[in-house]
Protein backbone atom coordinates (compact mmCIF):
# COMPACT_ATOMS: atom_id res chain seq x y z
CA UNK A 1 0.00 0.00 0.00
CA UNK A 2 1.35 3.71 -0.94
CA UNK A 3 0.13 6.80 0.67
CA UNK A 4 0.88 10.10 1.13
CA UNK A 5 0.52 11.33 4.90
CA UNK A 6 0.18 14.85 5.76
CA UNK A 7 2.17 16.02 8.59
CA UNK A 8 2.01 19.40 9.00
CA UNK A 9 2.60 21.00 6.31
CA UNK A 10 5.08 18.00 5.11
CA UNK A 11 3.46 15.68 1.93
CA UNK A 12 5.08 12.33 3.12
CA UNK A 13 5.04 9.65 0.74
CA UNK A 14 4.40 6.22 2.54
CA UNK A 15 5.30 2.45 1.51
CA UNK A 16 3.93 -0.60 3.47
CA UNK A 17 4.65 -3.90 1.85
CA UNK A 18 4.79 -7.12 3.72
CA UNK A 19 8.54 -6.50 4.52
CA UNK A 20 8.60 -3.15 6.65
CA UNK A 21 8.02 -5.44 9.58
CA UNK A 22 11.03 -7.27 9.08
CA UNK A 23 12.82 -3.62 8.31
CA UNK A 24 11.30 -2.52 11.54
CA UNK A 25 12.57 -5.44 13.98
CA UNK A 26 15.91 -4.60 12.14
CA UNK A 27 16.15 -1.48 12.98
CA UNK A 28 14.23 -1.27 16.68
CA UNK A 29 15.04 -4.54 17.46
CA UNK A 30 11.15 -5.72 18.27
CA UNK A 31 8.78 -7.00 16.50
CA UNK A 32 5.87 -5.31 15.57
CA UNK A 33 3.17 -7.88 16.00
CA UNK A 34 4.37 -8.43 19.45
CA UNK A 35 2.75 -4.99 20.62
CA UNK A 36 -0.33 -5.59 18.29
CA UNK A 37 -1.13 -8.62 19.34
CA UNK A 38 -0.64 -7.64 23.21
CA UNK A 39 -4.56 -7.91 24.44
CA UNK A 40 -4.43 -4.10 25.97
CA UNK A 41 -0.58 -2.27 25.25
CA UNK A 42 -0.39 0.70 27.14
CA UNK A 43 -0.76 3.71 24.65
CA UNK A 44 2.75 4.85 24.83
CA UNK A 45 3.87 1.38 22.66
CA UNK A 46 1.41 2.00 20.23
CA UNK A 47 2.50 5.53 19.94
CA UNK A 48 6.08 4.36 20.02
CA UNK A 49 4.97 1.28 17.74
CA UNK A 50 3.58 3.96 14.83
CA UNK A 51 6.02 6.98 15.27
CA UNK A 52 8.85 4.42 14.18
CA UNK A 53 6.85 2.19 11.17
CA UNK A 54 5.94 5.99 9.96
CA UNK A 55 9.76 5.80 9.87
CA UNK A 56 9.68 2.94 7.88
CA UNK A 57 7.06 3.33 5.76
CA UNK A 58 8.41 6.64 4.23
CA UNK A 59 12.08 5.42 4.42
CA UNK A 60 10.98 2.50 2.05
CA UNK A 61 8.76 4.75 -0.18
CA UNK A 62 12.26 7.08 -0.40
CA UNK A 63 14.45 4.02 -1.06
CA UNK A 64 12.53 1.03 -2.53
CA UNK A 65 15.93 -0.59 -1.85
CA UNK A 66 16.42 -3.50 0.28
CA UNK A 67 20.16 -2.72 0.55
CA UNK A 68 19.25 0.98 1.65
CA UNK A 69 17.16 -0.33 4.41
CA UNK A 70 18.93 -2.65 6.06
CA UNK A 71 21.81 0.78 6.52
CA UNK A 72 19.03 2.06 8.80
CA UNK A 73 19.64 2.30 12.36
CA UNK A 74 17.61 4.22 15.61
CA UNK A 75 19.87 7.00 14.84
CA UNK A 76 18.50 7.64 11.47
CA UNK A 77 15.11 7.80 12.74
CA UNK A 78 16.02 10.34 15.51
CA UNK A 79 17.29 12.17 12.45
CA UNK A 80 13.87 11.59 10.10
CA UNK A 81 11.48 12.78 13.41
CA UNK A 82 13.40 15.42 14.27
CA UNK A 83 12.07 17.29 11.26
CA UNK A 84 8.34 17.32 12.83
CA UNK A 85 6.79 19.25 15.07
CA UNK A 86 5.54 16.23 17.96
CA UNK A 87 2.05 17.30 18.08
CA UNK A 88 1.37 17.13 14.01
CA UNK A 89 3.05 13.97 14.09
CA UNK A 90 0.99 12.77 16.69
CA UNK A 91 -2.43 13.57 14.71
CA UNK A 92 -0.91 11.62 11.83
CA UNK A 93 -0.25 8.69 13.42
CA UNK A 94 -4.30 7.19 12.47
CA UNK A 95 -2.90 8.10 9.02
CA UNK A 96 0.46 6.18 9.18
CA UNK A 97 -2.04 3.14 11.01
CA UNK A 98 -4.34 3.06 8.41
CA UNK A 99 -1.29 2.67 5.60
CA UNK A 100 -0.07 -0.10 7.47
CA UNK A 101 -3.03 -1.66 7.87
CA UNK A 102 -3.67 -2.06 4.00
CA UNK A 103 -6.16 0.91 4.13
CA UNK A 104 -6.41 4.31 2.23
CA UNK A 105 -5.35 7.22 4.95
CA UNK A 106 -8.37 9.61 4.91
CA UNK A 107 -8.15 12.95 3.38
CA UNK A 108 -8.84 15.96 5.80
CA UNK A 109 -11.75 16.38 3.72
CA UNK A 110 -12.90 13.03 4.47
CA UNK A 111 -12.55 12.98 8.29
CA UNK A 112 -14.58 16.30 8.27
CA UNK A 113 -17.39 15.01 6.52
CA UNK A 114 -17.27 11.84 8.86
CA UNK A 115 -17.82 13.88 11.80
Amino acid sequence: MYDIVKIGDKDVPMLAMASVDIYYKNIFGIDPLTVQTKEDPPISEVITLFQQMGFVMAKFAETKSRKEMLKLNEESFIDWIEQFDRAELIKALPDIRAIYDGEKAPSAEEKKQAD
